[in-house]
């Protein structure tokens, strides 16, 4: 008995059939079927339970595919199967310098006062929770009150915490812990009994009678942790008490850049005098911040995890350069890329050198008093400290290939001036469209992550949608090719391959000939073009061809980074409301 029809898929219509049907069976009108009546309402409640079981399995098939999942969990967990570990936090880290306050009140017969690992400290400045991390096998270190020496400790932001599970004397141990914060993803550890095991990448990496496990984000979040067997590692008994030490993160919000000053800590926790007795540590010592704490970043991004997970070295080195990007992909910069040459401008042989380009997140650094167009130029650059982070980071997962050098390269700034061209409508208010184009044109440049080209028709698109603006022309100015005109010359970069094979670099200068335009940064549509290594930014400082000076800042009345001219202005009437209705519909 077929009592639906094919064509018929909305679940209106399948119910409507429905109700035809037993109408037509039973010879009733349709008020007897009608939501009013017993048998309508359970006609209601059994279209409500088919509409959630399309939809769960609707669910299911769009959440089993790691391209088309939209929830964090699932794409986690898929990523978890294909062998990624999704990145969970990273916390921020860096130095501290403590000595004996001259206005200690120090007490009689105290000699020395014991700081523990972990000890809590607090930066007043952004709310944070930070702790003082000791070197491996250090639990305290004892400072002298009678000296005057100063004396570095590492720090780490985060908040210790700790959950205890119990051995069930099994092979291949696997325990789910439920955690709701942010976690540290390499700061774990482990104790069974007291004693310290040893976190492995993989069963493989466990040797026979070595106290270790794996641990792994979990699949539904929080941390899964596993153990060995008679084979690898070591079981833990019946019974035995494990503890697991984690650190919550905040991630990115505890960094505190080489920038910043006046940064000021308080200990939250107490020290132990060599009587016993407990102290209040703020009362005995000034803090200092030596090194900028750095490096801390956010859980990874589920764009990101659908994006680096087929990248995974499965040997869980950093064999290619897209290994190398996938893990520094995880501090969200606003661009990571690697890669290798056969030889360097000097003509020698480094392909053992992985060069990696870094781009900083300017969004990061931008505060009240700043946009994209006033921020200083070095926060486009990865200072020392900051690249020496980042070595370290590479240093500190062990998985760098032996003989593999990176060499982290500074990007090269291109500056260019932007100039709008307007046709506005009479009813415009001049200053506020100009205001608007230079939030939008901000808002654009720190988003962009095109690496090829800046083209006129994004800008135009943007624009465009302001109201009381009619149409758009843009153009661009190079520094380099405006230099280039000015100097009559240029130099130019020749790439070739030797006999051997291998690459060989050298410049030549090119002599232009009267009223020549070298076009150097700018095709020939009049777009960006973005070499290797280089970064695009909008920013004057330089003279054109015609010894036209551009500032360096935005300015009404002075040429500058972006110049906006009104060239026409036209009357908004009925038949412009009607045209612009009509140009938004075929949009």
């Amino acid at each position: 008995m077929q009592i639906f029809e094919s064509y018929k898929i909305k679940f209106s219509e399948l119910n409507q059939s429905v109700q035809n049907w037993l109408t037509a069976t039973y010879k009733q009108t349709a008020n007897s079927f009608s939501k009013a009546s017993p048998f309508g309402q359970i006609l209601q409640v059994l279209n409500g339970y088919i509409q959630l079981v399309w939809l769960y399995l609707e669910d299911v098939i769009v959440e089993s595919n790691i391209l088309t999942a939209v929830k964090r969990r699932s794409i986690w967990g898929l990523s978890r199967l294909s062998g990624h570990s999704p990145f969970r936090t990273l916390s921020a880290r860096g130095t501290i310098t403590v000595n004996i306050a001259k206005s200690a009140d120090v007490p009689q017969n105290a000699n020395f006062v014991k700081i523990k690992d972990k000890t809590k400290l607090l930066c007043t400045n952004n709310n944070q929770h930070y702790f003082i991390s000791l070197p491996n096998g250090f639990d305290s270190v004892e400072i002298d009150l009678n000296s005057t020496d100063y004396i570095d400790f590492k720090v780490i932001q985060g908040e210790v915490a700790k959950q205890t599970l119990i051995g069930t004397g099994k092979p291949l141990q696997s325990y789910f812990i439920n955690i709701k914060d942010s976690i540290e993803h390499n700061l774990i550890w482990v104790t069974v009994n007291g004693i310290e095991y040893k976190v492995e990448e993989s069963l493989y990496d466990m040797p026979k009678d070595v106290p270790s496990c794996i641990i792994k984000t979990g699949i539904s979040g929080g941390l899964d942790i596993y153990f060995g067997d008679e084979d690898k590692g070591v079981i833990p008994p019946f019974g035995s008490t494990i503890d697991v030490v984690y650190i919550k993160s905040t991630g990115a919000s505890g960094n505190i850049p080489s920038k910043s000053s006046n940064v000021e800590f308080k200990f939250v926790d107490f020290g132990t005098l060599n009587t016993g007795d407990d102290i209040d540590l703020n009362e005995l010592l000034n803090i200092s911040l030596t090194k900028p704490i750095l490096m801390g970043a956010e859980s990874e991004n589920i764009e990101l995890t659908k994006l680096i997970a087929p990248k995974i070295s499965k040997s869980l080195v950093l064999a290619t350069t897209d290994s190398y990007v996938y893990l520094l992909s995880k501090f969200n910069y606003a661009l990571v890329d690697a890669y290798t040459t056969d030889v360097d401008s000097d003509g020698v042989a480094d392909d053992n050198i992985v060069h990696i380009f870094v781009l900083p997140d300017i969004n990061k650094k931008i505060n009240n008093s700043s946009d994209y167009f006033t921020v200083p130029i070095d926060y486009f650059y990865l200072d020392d400290m900051e690249k020496t982070a980042v070595a370290e980071y590479i240093d500190l997962t062990g998985q760098q290939m032996i003989g593999t050098e990176i060499d982290i390269i500074d990007p090269i700034l291109k500056k260019y001036i932007t100039n709008v061209f307007l046709r506005v409508y009479d009813t415009a208010e001049i200053k506020t469209v100009k205001s608007m184009i230079v939030e939008k044109l901000a808002q654009y440049f720190l988003s962009v992550k095109r690496r090829d080209k800046i083209p006129k028709s994004d800008l135009i698109a943007i624009i465009e949608g302001i109201p009381g603006v009619d149409s758009v022309a843009i153009s661009f100015v190079s520094e380099e090719n405006e230099q280039a005109i000015l100097n009559g010359s240029y130099q130019r970069k020749i790439e070739k391959t030797s006999a051997l094979g291998l690459s060989e670099v050298s410049y030549e200068t090119v002599t232009l000939s009267e009223n020549e335009d070298p076009l150097l940064g700018i095709d020939s549509f009049g777009d960006i073009n973005i070499g290797k290594n280089e970064t695009p930014i909008i920013r004057g400082g330089f003279n054109d061809r015609w010894k036209n000076w551009y500032e360096d800042t935005i300015s009404d009345s002075l040429l500058s980074s972006v110049n906006i001219f009104v060239s026409e202005i036209i009357e908004d009437t009925l038949s412009t409301k009607i045209r612009n209705t009509k140009k938004s519909k075929i949009k």
